[in-house]
């Protein structure tokens, strides 16, 4: 099974972990809670995923002395409107 190369953040491997775990007691029938919990982080996770919460590396690298990074970020508009786009 291939793995995702998104990047994910501790919160977003946290939330994983703990779906998987509660969607697999609420299945074996352990406890309805354990089926609740799992709706709520599924939930969660689709939420920070739709609205762009992630935090996304777009540049990693090595950076010697004497070198210097300049970080900008021009907003992208689509008629004068804003546009908010992952």
């Amino acid at each position: 099974m291939a793995r995702s190369t998104r990047p994910v953040s501790r919160a977003d491997g946290a939330l994983r972990y703990l779906e998987t775990r509660a969607r697999r007691r609420s299945v074996r029938g352990e406890s309805r809670r354990w089926f609740w919990v799992f709706v709520a982080l599924w939930a969660t996770r689709r939420v920070r995923r739709a609205i762009g919460s992630e935090p996304a590396v777009v540049y990693r690298g090595e950076i010697k002395p004497g070198e210097t990074i300049q970080v900008a970020h021009l907003t992208e508009t689509y008629g004068g409107e804003s546009v908010r786009r992952r």
